[in-house]
């Protein structure tokens, strides 16, 4: 087992702790390491600040980055059992994925196609937005917040996020299945089907704060969920079908 996919073991292990435990594993910075144009695949080796030019297509695998990695405009990039020590993002790109990969910063994209991140870990926060993004998580965790605004669609499973977990418009919908998050829990504003739990396929999630499920305009389905503050439900057409869920606070409103 690789010792990317350790750390990503740990962050699904160490909850709340999930970014200062990863940031003790953070070596020392290495000095004088070159900046590279990725096009193509770079192997293990170490090195500095990664560009992904516009229209080009990248993989790092078993690279190490001291730097941080910029995605073009059309761009694809592969991480696969990589470890960056600053943050990816990306712009109108065509794809992010990430798999039993570590990045000690955060991940920002806008108006990327797909971002997929699987058995991956991230110390800092996780935003994504752009009305063509599909995005998708499993497993692995999140030290900070994990958020989708303005997205295609929003799927989250079995990850640990440290921080908030939210969507805001999710155009096609979004799934939330089976996370440990340790702020709240927000999906609005969606035109697609939502599930926060809810259904065989999707397993409840234990939430340390509250959750707020508003303004959606299709089906919703909340069931199966450990809240240990609020569970609000307002302005959903048509109201959410709302099954078992161990509520330590209030339930407002269509989840009363």
């Amino acid at each position: 087992m690789t010792r990317n996919r350790n750390v990503a073991r740990a962050v699904l292990t160490t909850g709340l702790a999930v970014g200062a435990s990863l940031a003790m594993a953070l070596p020392a910075q290495a000095h004088g390491t070159r900046q590279v144009t990725c096009n193509g695949t770079i192997g293990a080796t170490t090195v500095g600040n990664v560009v992904v030019a516009d229209g080009t297509a990248c993989v790092l695998d078993g690279t190490k980055v001291k730097g941080g990695i910029t995605v073009g405009v059309g761009a694809a990039l592969d991480l696969s059992n990589a470890t960056v020590y600053k943050s990816v993002t990306a712009t109108g790109s065509g794809r992010v994925s990430a798999a039993d990969s570590i990045v000690y910063g955060g991940v920002g994209t806008t108006g990327t196609g797909i971002v997929r991140l699987v058995d991956s870990g991230v110390v800092g926060d996780v935003t994504v937005q752009g009305e063509t993004t599909t995005f998708t998580a499993s497993g692995g965790g999140v030290g900070g917040g994990l958020s989708g605004t303005t997205v295609s669609r929003f799927d989250v499973s079995g990850v640990h996020v440290g921080g908030s977990l939210a969507v805001n418009e999710a155009f096609s919908g979004a799934n939330l299945c089976g996370n440990q998050v340790y702020g709240g829990v927000k999906a609005v504003n969606s035109g697609g089907a939502v599930l926060v739990g809810g259904s065989a396929s999707c397993a409840g999630n234990e939430v340390r704060g509250s959750v707020v499920v508003d303004g959606n305009a299709a089906y919703v389905a909340i069931a199966g969920n450990t809240v240990r503050r609020d569970l609000s439900c307002t302005g959903n057409d048509p109201a959410p079908e709302v099954g078992t869920n161990k509520v330590k606070g209030a339930r407002i409103g269509q989840c009363a």
